[in-house]
Parts: C-alpha cells; sequence; structure tokens
C-alpha cells in the first residue's frame, strides 16, 4: 500500500533488554483508555502518498492525518488540527527507516512530547513468509514506541498474506490498516465480500475489531506503468464500499483512503484525480462527505505542540508498491 497508530498506559520492563523495551497492553487495552484529548468515538482520517502542497485542499475534505517524515518543520507545517502518522518502515521485507533499534529509539524520543505526533507507521504489508525476522522486528520498534511515547500509536498495514504470525501478542501493534480492494479489471461490480474476508482473516489471526483500520479504494490502475488488476470505483461503488466497512468496522481509530496521489507503478488515477472533472467520478465529494460525518479530534483549544528540534531523517521511502497480488 506504501513504501512507507488508542493510548497506551505504561507497562511493566522487560528485563534484560539492551533498550528497556517495555512489554506492550494486552490487545483492547490501548483502546480501553483514550488520551485526555481525544473521545472514545472519534475517526481521523488519513490519504496516502499526498504532496505536502495538497495537504490544504484535502484538509478541506475532512483529512486530519497526515503521514510525513519524521521532520519538525514538516509536522508544523501541517494545516490546522492536522496531526501526523510518522512513515519509520519497511515494505514487506525491505529495509526499516532508522535502520538500527537505537536510531529509531533516538527518533522516538525526539517526537515523543509533540502533540501533533499521533503515531508511527512501521510496516507496510510485511509478509512473515517470506521473512521471518519481522515479526521480532515490528515488536521491537512497537516496544520502543510504548517506552518512550506512551499515548502514542504503533501502527502497520496488513494485506491478505499470512496474518497469524504477525498477531498482537507477537507484534504489540496497536492498530493494524487492511487494505482489501473490491473493484478490479475483471468485472464491472465490486465484491465487497472481499472486505468481510480480509476482516475475517484479521479476526481467526487474534486482532481484535477496535484494533482495525479499514483502507479504503480510491484508485485505479488504467494509467499506470505496472499491473492494471484494479479499477477505481464510481460514486455509487466507493459509497458502497463505505457502507460495508462502516458495518463491520463502525467507530475506527482512523481510516486511510488509498491512494490520494499517483503513482507510477501501481495507482493511477487517484483520489486527487477524481473530481468529477475530465471523464472522472467525483469520489472527492464521496469521501468530503464521509469524513466530515465522522470528523476525529484535533488538539485541544489553546494548547501548543512541545518544540523539538528539527533534524532531517533519511530520504524519504519512494512510492508505495501497490496492493499485493493476489
Amino acid at each position: 500500500m506504501k513504501t512507507r497508530l488508542a493510548a497506551v498506559a505504561a507497562v511493566a520492563a522487560l528485563g534484560g533488554a539492551a533498550l528497556g523495551y517495555l512489554i506492550a497492553p494486552s490487545p483492547g487495552d490501548a483502546f480501553a483508555r483514550p488520551m485526555a484529548h481525544e473521545t472514545a468515538s472519534g475517526t481521523l482520517h488519513l490519504a496516502l502518498n499526498m504532496p505536502a502542497g495538497d495537504r490544504a485542499k484535502a484538509a478541506s475534505l475532512g483529512y486530519d492525518l497526515f503521514d510525513v517524515d519524521p521532520d519538525a518543520d514538516d509536522i508544523a507545517s501541517l494545516p490546522k488540527g492536522g496531526r501526523a502518522l510518522l512513515w519509520v518502515g519497511n515494505t514487506t521485507c525491505g529495509d526499516f527507516q532508522q535502520g538500527s533499534a537505537s536510531a529509531f529509539a533516538d527518533t522516538v524520543k525526539r517526537f515523543a512530547g509533540n502533540d501533533r505526533v499521533y503515531g508511527w507507521y512501521l510496516s507496510d504489508e510485511p509478509n512473515p513468509d517470506e521473512c521471518p525476522g519481522i515479526v521480532d522486528e515490528i515488536r521491537r520498534r512497537a516496544d520502543i514506541v510504548h517506552r518512550y511515547a506512551p499515548g502514542q500509536k504503533a501502527f502497520a498495514s496488513l494485506t491478505d498474506w499470512p496474518m497469524r504470525p504477525l498477531k498482537p501478542s507477537a507484534t504489540h501493534l496497536d492498530l493494524i490498516g487492511l487494505d482489501p480492494y473490491p473493484c478490479r479489471t475483471d468485472g464491472e461490480g465490486c465484491d465487497l465480500d472481499a472486505i468481510d474476508t480480509m476482516v475475517g482473516q484479521a479476526a481467526r489471526a487474534g486482532f481484535p475489531r477496535g484494533m482495525i483500520v479499514p483502507v479504503f479504494q480510491t484508485f485505479g490502475q488504467s494509467c499506470n506503468d505496472g499491473e492494471r488488476n484494479w479499477r477505481l470505483p464510481d460514486e455509487a461503488q466507493l459509497r458502497s464500499i463505505l457502507r460495508r466497512w462502516d458495518r463491520l468496522v463502525p467507530r475506527p481509530a482512523f481510516d486511510i483512503s488509498y491512494s490520494w496521489g499517483r503513482q507510477d507503478a501501481w495507482a493511477c488515477p487517484a483520489l486527487a484525480d477524481a473530481t468529477g472533472r475530465g471523464g472522472t467520478p467525483d469520489l472527492q465529494s464521496v469521501m468530503k462527505r464521509h469524513n466530515l460525518r465522522r470528523t476525529g479530534p484535533a488538539l485541544p483549544p489553546g494548547r501548543t505542540p512541545t518544540p523539538t528540534a528539527s533534524t532531517k531523517p533519511p530520504a524519504s521511502p519512494g512510492p508505495c508498491p501497490g496492493p499485493a497480488s493476489p
């Protein structure tokens, strides 16, 4: 989905760990104790692969969570009330940003007091069959978040690869994205049962519904350079996708639109194109109605984010690898 999230209480240290990692809360604990400035029912809205110049437009459509690199200046420049999901992850079996655990811990400590940081995007579509060590690496990084930034979320996006090895007790994640894409090029309709199937797969792997972050299909593959398996939904089809997710996961911590921007190999057209002009469906209006109906919590009035040192991270990863092939 990309080449690049319920408050966590302090918990006991894991003896002998070099960095003092903590045992993550039991599944569901993170959702029973919302942060003081959040509400139990608020849902944030994120659209991936968004250039900085498009954030104001997206904010007018109700998007209030933005994936950015761990950079203080970039976080401070987010639209008013916007929060950050910091991309520090890997893709499938690729390398992690801030490659060593100590470097990642330093980064987390640097942003632990920043109220605009919602959480950490630790991994995108990890495949434990291909890279068995990925589970331990995700857990190591989730424990660092819990130790140094309690209240910020540890998030990874999963697809229909094996999920059981990534269960909460193994990875210590707080939230997971699920990305079934029901609208394919081999038919005019959209297979909404694909959403039920992946939610069921996650349940069998041990993920409670409260951990699930829905990923909505807002892309097609009619103008990209790579595979062409998926088709941009029309307005009615996107509304059907939203209704199905609303029935299965009615109050997620946040939701994701994939993708806002085009990706040469994986996503074209995308939500940024879908304005109702030039023969495209008006998916932006559909998402605006959805987002503003369920706008999540912003920063508390008058509260200023804690300043953090501005340190440029490593070069931003390339565009998302797109949905996994079935």
